[in-house]
């Protein structure tokens, strides 16, 4: 299972790199979407991924889509255990609020530590994602030669034209 998921990933991967735009555009997009993806957005991923590509026009609507292939509950919540971990090793010194509903403290304790550990987590995560794509994206314009990348988006144009008007 595994190994499926890991070469699912790695084309993924190929996928992005192979899209007819910038290093920085490409890179901008999966980062965006990896944000967003590894963020509790409690379904809401894809309105935010929408509101981010109007607000950095420059980034790749494609390599956001497939960041967010990437990044499945599967793996989210393995993230998301650590994001607990990480977060309650930054806050154990900090004081907690105390509230007459006991309730409320186990919910304020937890999700607070959940949510800085997420915010560091997706944000350190979404950064080396940027730089990962950059770096792969810009040595993968040198070494093919940009008929071979026009030709590439022009199939998966086809493609998404085909599955398109199939549904």
């Amino acid at each position: 299972m595994i190994k499926r998921y890991y070469k699912k990933v790695k084309e993924h991967f190929n996928e992005v790199l192979k899209i007819k735009k910038t290093p920085h555009s490409i890179a901008l997009g999966f980062s965006l979407g990896t944000l967003i993806a590894i963020l509790p957005t409690f379904g809401f991923g894809i309105l935010f991924g929408l509101v981010a590509l109007m607000i950095f026009k420059k980034a790749s609507k494609v390599s956001m889509l497939i960041s967010f292939a990437v990044w499945n509950p599967l793996i989210l919540f393995s993230l998301y255990g650590l994001s607990f971990k990480l977060g309650e090793f930054i806050l154990r010194d900090v004081p907690i609020r105390v509230y007459r509903i006991e309730f409320l403290n186990e919910l304020f304790l937890y999700s607070r530590k959940f949510l800085v550990g997420n915010l560091i987590l997706a944000t350190t995560i979404s950064l080396l994602s940027y730089i990962l794509i950059f770096y792969f994206s810009k040595w993968y314009q040198k070494t093919h030669p940009i008929d071979k990348v026009i030709e590439i988006a022009s199939e998966i144009e086809k493609e998404i034209k085909e599955v398109i008007s199939d549904s």
